[in-house]
């Protein structure tokens, strides 16, 4: 629901530039009574949780589909409209890798609203009260971003849920940016797609507000969950478009890396976010920053190897 995003910490942690800053101004919003509507309703549906939990007892199917309606239901209460296009059909017994962009919470709430997938999330959002338990009922995967050891382990369990047919969806970028710039995508995950044989499938998700694109329900930056939440349940008009890319079939990429741009390239192709950057090489005001006109390097981690995610 509400994933954690960090812009600082471990020296091969993704970061981002983006910060209040990216915020646009003048965005139009509701008022008092209608964010209060918003509240209640959200509020109401989160009291549902432990009823929730309860669909497991049944069986995946049973509480997969509970979790995606609960999603949509999240969306509702705030006010989000959501609509799915592009390419749908996969008949493959292996699971597809789903990647995109990330700016929001929302986009871990849109993503399996309109599919039915598995995120990949970071590890300490199991800890996280009422999100963790909503994660744990979505059978969310997870990687532990401050214990670089632990990723083998972790795509491995990727790739096994690729071999079992379930589609898992990640944010390759490994942080969230603010839409209008984005990050790099890391590579780990992909290797997950080569090892199960898998297609990837992108995913470009694009916000906007009467009509035209918008960064209005972006996460990023020193923003609390409570501050970036209240900002979009403010939002009037907020809406997004899932749009579904062709998959790149198995074989299309000799490596992880190259698999990686590619998913990249067919994101930025029908993206906002056409500009690419590193915060290691960027660290500069936002605006600055979607006008950089160099390709940013690769950042080191400590031992001064690419960075792995």
């Amino acid at each position: 629901m509400m994933p954690p995003h960090s812009t600082a910490g471990a020296p091969w942690r993704p970061v981002s530039p983006c910060g209040r800053g990216c915020l646009p101004p003048g965005t139009p919003t509701v008022g008092r009574v209608r964010r209060a509507l918003r509240t209640g309703a959200f509020l109401l549906l989160l009291a549902h949780v432990p009823l929730l939990a309860l669909t497991r007892l049944a069986g995946h199917r049973v509480s997969d589909a509970a979790y995606r309606r609960f999603m949509r239901g999240v969306l509702r209460s705030m006010g989000v409209r959501w609509t799915v296009g592009g390419a749908r059909e996969h008949t493959a017994a292996v699971g597809p890798l789903v990647v995109g962009d990330h700016t929001s919470w929302l986009d871990a709430c849109v993503l399996p609203a309109a599919l039915p997938v598995r995120l990949v999330s970071r590890a300490d959002l199991r800890r996280w009260p009422v999100v963790g338990w909503v994660s744990a009922i979505g059978r969310s995967l997870y990687v532990d971003r401050d214990r670089l050891s632990t990723l083998p382990d972790s795509v491995a369990r990727i790739t096994a849920a690729l071999r079992g047919g379930d589609a898992v969806a990640v944010f390759a970028e490994g942080t969230t940016w603010c839409g209008a710039a984005g990050g790099r995508y890391r590579p780990a995950a992909f290797q997950a797609a080569l090892d199960a044989g898998a297609a990837v499938h992108p995913v470009a998700l694009r916000y906007h507000v009467a009509g035209g694109p918008t960064t209005a329900a972006s996460y990023v930056g020193p923003m609390s969950a409570a501050e970036s939440w209240r900002n979009t349940a403010a939002i009037r008009g907020l809406a997004v478009d899932v749009l579904l890319l062709p998959p790149i079939p198995p074989g299309a990429a000799p490596g992880r890396r190259e698999l990686a741009a590619l998913a990249e390239r067919a994101v930025d192709a029908h993206s906002t976010a056409r500009h690419r950057c590193s915060a290691r090489h960027c660290r500069v005001p936002h605006a600055a920053c979607t006008r950089c006109a160099h390709p940013a390097p690769r950042a080191p981690d400590r031992h001064g190897a690419p960075h792995p995610l």
